[in-house]
């Protein structure tokens, strides 16, 4: 998990309250010219494109596209919660995928596990938690993936042909409020997932999505979802551009999940820099 070491918090003290106020068009200007992926992050503001840009910053070395792209880097990826956030988010979802998994493959591992992903994007974190399992056991595992977002579907279908796991991956282009008209009926799964996507719904249809998910999941089944948090770096965000979001503490969550259906307890849990919130919930 990433945190703040004691000269980024010092450099943040200063940078925050800047980033916070200055100008959206200033700011957007500033990180189009200075670093290829603040660049990408301004340009797919919302996108799955823009995450991935996050998501991947450790693949590749620091300053592998020299020293200036190597030190923007450093301030945009490093500096401010946001990016590191995303990637704990990431990781965090991948160690609770890999738990439901294991746990459903300990209880039977001939059974076929279905998962769904609503609003996936490129399914990075069950594309990669998947991989890493079946480097130690056989799975039985289907997971289909609906997001109305091509360019995200497609970056999903390459990154499974990377793992060379392309035929345990649906995908369907669609809006996830029709989730009840995209899934055929009598289709229903041991785990869902939903990461990114409530982000952008209101309380009302935020329920509404739940309980379709909710709807779709055998009793006994698991519901993975995420929303983002109160912090200090909102004002940044909408500069930025990001499309509007509603950030939610642990009990708006809680309250929308038991709106949709769901009676039993959640595990919440807190990305180390409290910009994510994640939670865990069974359906009875």
């Amino acid at each position: 998990m990433e945190t703040h070491g004691l000269v980024t918090k010092f450099i943040r003290i200063f940078s925050v309250p800047i980033m916070n106020h200055v100008s959206p068009e200033f700011l957007k200007k500033m990180m189009r010219s200075t670093s290829h992926d603040s660049k990408t992050v301004v340009q797919n503001t919302g996108t799955a494109a823009a995450l991935d840009a996050m998501y991947t910053r450790h693949q590749r070395g620091l300053f592998s596209r020299g020293i200036m792209q190597g030190l923007a880097d450093l301030f945009w990826h490093h500096c401010f919660s946001q990016p590191k956030a995303l990637r704990n988010r990431l990781a965090l979802v991948e160690m609770n995928m890999d738990e439901e998994i294991l746990r459903l493959t300990r209880i039977d591992d001939t059974r076929l596990i279905k998962i769904i992903s609503v609003g996936g994007g490129s399914m990075r974190a069950l594309i990669q938690s998947i991989n890493r399992i079946s480097q130690e056991r056989h799975l039985n595992i289907k997971v289909l993936n609906i997001d109305k977002d091509e360019r995200a579907i497609d970056a999903g279908k390459k990154l499974a042909g990377e793992f060379d796991s392309t035929d345990l991956f649906d995908w369907i282009r669609g809006d996830a409020r029709n989730l009840k008209t995209l899934i055929s009926g009598g289709d229903f799964f041991d785990i869902a997932e939903m990461v990114g996507l409530l982000d952008y719904f209101s309380e009302e249809s935020g329920a509404e999505l739940i309980r379709s998910v909710y709807n779709i999941l055998k009793p006994g089944g698991v519901f993975i979802v995420a929303n983002v948090h109160p912090n200090e770096e909102m004002p940044f965000v909408t500069n930025l551009g990001w499309p509007f979001m509603y950030y939610r503490e642990p009990k708006d969550l809680k309250k929308l999940l038991v709106e949709a259906g769901f009676s039993s307890e959640p595990d919440i849990i807190f990305e180390p820099l409290k910009v994510h919130i994640i939670a865990k919930v069974s359906k009875i």
